[in-house]
Parts: C-alpha cells; structure tokens; sequence
C-alpha cells in the first residue's frame, strides 16, 4: 500500500510539471517582447514607452511564471487580467499591436489548452481574447482591415489547436510511459520480495532435509549403540557404529550439494525405483519397524520429481521411525494415468494434525506440503492416536511437469 501511494505521488507530480512546463511559452514571451521592439525601429519611441512596455511585459510574463501560486486554480481570472495586459500593451505600442496580438494572444489559448481539459472553456477564453483583437482593429485601423486579420485568426486558431493536441498526446504518452516504468519498479519489488520468500522456504526445507534428518538418523544409531553397550553387545555396537560414520559422512556430502545447489543437477537419467529402494534401505538400517514396499512405475520420473519425493519419503520415514512407535509401515507407489500416486501409513501412535501448526520447531509436514506444491501435486494426512497415520500424495508427472 506504501508503494502504491508512492507511486500515486510521483505520477501526480509528474503531471503537473508536464503539464504547466513553463520554458515553452516563457521564450514565446520574451520573443514577442523581442520581435515587437524590433518592428518599431521605424518609429520614433520615446524611452519612456520602452520602459513601460518592458515592465508591463515582465508583469505579463510574472504572472503566467506565478500563476500556481497567486491564482491557486483560479484561471478565469488569470485570464482575464492577461487579456487587460495585453491591451495595455497595444496602447502602449500602437504602432505594434499587430505583433503583439498576434504573438501573445495564441500563447494565451495555448495555455489555456493546456490548463483546461474542457473545450467549451477553451473556446470562451479564445472568443475573449479575439474579441479584445478585433475592438483594437476597429479603433486603430478601421472595419476594413478586420476583414483582412479574420483569415490570419482563422490560420492561427488552427495552428494552435493543431500544436495543443499533438503536445497533449505527448504529454498523456509521457505520463503513461512513466505510469507503466513506476508499475514495472514496483512488480519487480514484489518478484524480489517473493523470491527472497521462496528462496528462504527452499534453504529451509534442504537444511531440514539434509542436516536436521541426517543428525535424526545419526542420533538414533547411537542410541541404538548405547543400548548394545549396555547389553555387552559389544560387536553389533561396532557395527552399528560404522553405518552411523558412513550416515554422517552421506550427511555432509548431501550438504555439500544443497550449499552448491547441484543436486541431481549433473545427472538425469536417474532410476527412481532404485532411489526409493535406497532411501527405504537406509530407513531399515536405523529403525526396527518391519516396512512392506510397492513400487510400480514404468514412466521415466523428470530429476525434479524424482528430488523431491525422495525427501518427502526420507521425512515421513524418519518421523515414523521418531515419533510413531509403529510396529508396521506400508509404503505404496504407484503410477497411475501420468499421476504418481504415493501412499505411506503405519499402525503408531498417531498425533493432532490440528496441533502441528501450534508447536515450535516441527517444520517436517511444512517442508513436505511445500514440496508437494511445489511439483503440483495433492497431499492428504490423515492420523488417529493409537490407530495410525496416513499419507497420500497425488503428483502429475506429465511432460508439462518435465
């Protein structure tokens, strides 16, 4: 919301500055004021018209530099005082009225296309500022000469209108570029946001993945040594032992990968049957649960998939073997119509679904929905105390997923 109003603000500023930029019109001033002295170089001005026709320029020229501040949207006045100006100006320079109308009255419409959006109101400002040329003609030259300015008005009003759209279309094509610039700064803040989220949610789930299972089985094969040494099994802790050395070392390698994010980058022709036999191996090796397996999948599994089920297994396998207390578990794959279906249950104690989201440090099922999401896929948990729990996994594994 911050950003959004942000964005408000700078559009708006944008606008106004395009819209009364103020060079334009002030060198079109300076150079009727210019092109007036000198189409009087024939005449006999006295210093004193020059200076009050210098000042009442600067005064025209002040208040259009000004007008934001001394008429705050009062325009019509703006105006009109213009208009008084003006005609000031042709009394002070009769012999240049014509310059001068003809220079500064089309600046004025100009400025009045630009400030009002309404075209009625443009059209009145002009009648006005028309009808002030027309009265000068008719007192200083005759109706005669007023026939011959009307085509002159008439070229001039096209010209005008003509220069005021084309410098209306570049101002709206400005302000939308700068809109569509501002829109894209701020999209790119939220894809930046969002992949630090994810990128966060990722680092998290391998840590969990990798370090947090690899030191849960590492623990539980020296618990499982302890308790030989405790009955003089000396040469079963021994080799207990040596499985849990070569757990820790799997366990850093795994590491090691995640950290330089190679992980089944380097091959991808990898048996996804073997992967799961693997994985279930290592889960007998440190658990005394009996575990029954049915794997059927014929389709080549893309590397992506393939990754991130084996760590949804590893975790549900290690939280059974953990947590559950379970004297049996049942893992079931099967591909099924491009959908790999995956189901893990056992016969232990069962938790609170409910209460997983209100305990500090149990990330597990988080990483796992991730990971299914992750792959498009569907999961359901199911658990009951003391009658078990159940996993089912959906997982598309069609060629939009490789």
């Amino acid at each position: 919301m911050i950003l959004i109003n942000k964005l408000r603000l700078i559009l708006i500023e944008d606008l106004e500055s395009i819209k009364l930029s103020k060079s334009p019109i002030v060198v079109g001033i300076l150079l009727v004021y210019a092109a007036t002295i000198f189409m009087q170089y024939k005449s006999k001005l006295s210093l004193h018209s020059i200076i009050v026709f210098t000042l009442v320029m600067i005064i025209h020229l002040l208040l259009y530099l000004f007008s934001n501040v001394i008429f705050k949207n009062k325009y019509l006045l703006y105006f009109i005082i213009q208009g008084i100006i003006v005609f000031d100006c042709a009394v002070i320079m009769p012999s240049g009225y014509e310059t001068i109308f003809l220079g500064l009255i089309p600046v004025l419409i100009f400025q009045s296309t630009i400030i009002y959006y309404n075209a009625i109101k443009v059209i009145v400002t002009s009648i006005f500022y028309y009808s002030i040329f027309c009265v000068t003609i008719i007192i200083y030259d005759g109706t005669r000469e007023l026939v011959r300015y009307i085509p002159i008005l008439v070229l001039i009003t096209i010209a005008v209108r003509a220069f005021s759209v084309i410098y209306i279309k570049q101002v709206k094509l400005r302000v939308k570029s700068q809109k569509v610039l501002k829109e894209l700064e701020l999209a790119y803040e939220k894809v930046e946001e969002l992949t630090l989220i994810n990128e966060r949610q990722r680092m998290a789930r391998d840590l969990h993945d990798t370090l947090s299972q690899g030191l849960v089985g590492v623990i539980m094969q020296l618990d499982a040594v302890d308790a030989n040494l405790n009955n003089n099994n000396v040469k079963r802790a021994q080799e207990i032992v040596q499985r849990a050395m070569q757990h820790a070392r799997n366990t850093l390698s795994d590491s090691r990968l995640v950290i330089h994010d190679l992980r089944f980058q380097e091959s991808t022709d990898i048996d996804f049957s073997k992967a799961i036999e693997k994985e279930i191996a290592t889960f007998k090796a440190v658990s005394h649960t009996f575990i029954i397996t049915n794997i059927t999948v014929e389709s080549q599994i893309s590397p992506k998939i393939i990754k991130h089920v084996l760590y949804i297994l590893r975790e549900a396998l290690n939280n059974i073997a953990k947590h559950a207390r379970a004297k049996n578990v049942a893992v079931k794959i099967v591909e099924n119509r491009n959908v790999l279906d995956i189901n893990i249950s056992d016969d232990g104690i069962g938790f609170e679904i409910k209460l997983l989201d209100k305990l500090f440090g149990h990330y597990g099922i988080l990483g796992m929905t991730e990971r299914v999401k992750a792959i498009n896929g569907e999961i359901e948990i199911e658990s009951k105390k003391r009658i078990g729990t159940n996993i089912k996994i959906r997982i598309p594994i069609g060629e939009e997923i490789n």
